[in-house]
């Protein structure tokens, strides 16, 4: 594990993880998975629902890069406002973004729900502020 220079608190708040064993000798999967973090664990799961063999290699531990190391929140947006999205990717591809985009908490908790996840989840909707009328467009 990760030694901070400070204690970190969602390490003291949370259980300890299980360790994976080493990956020794040969395996064979459909599809390997370099990353165990939410992108790569959410791939693997989804493969897995749609019948593929899968095989995830992470080098430290689950959740062990970015995926453990946020503010958890599950939203429906990025940094980038919708219509400058249009600007740099134009309005096809800027809106199959923002619609994936709109659609992902709803996964992420359907996803919580269908395998029974316990994360402390909470479902309380979002807040957007803004310290000017160009700041909530």
């Amino acid at each position: 594990m990760v030694q901070f220079a400070e204690g970190c608190l969602w390490e003291q708040l949370t259980p300890q993880r299980p360790v994976s064993p080493a990956l020794i000798g040969e395996r064979s999967a459909d599809v390997c998975i370099i990353g165990a973090g939410f992108t790569g664990l959410s791939a693997a799961l989804r493969l897995l629902e749609g019948g593929k063999s899968v095989c995830v290699v992470e080098a430290h531990q689950v959740g062990h890069g970015g995926s453990g190391r946020n503010v958890g929140l599950v939203n429906a947006g990025t940094w980038v406002a919708p219509d400058e999205l249009d600007k740099v990717l134009g309005s096809v591809e800027a809106s199959r973004l923002n619609s994936a985009l709109g659609a992902a908490p709803a996964l992420v908790f359907s996803t919580i729900d269908k395998y029974r996840i316990e994360c402390q989840d909470t479902r309380t909707g979002n807040l957007h502020m803004a310290h000017n009328a160009k700041g909530l467009a």
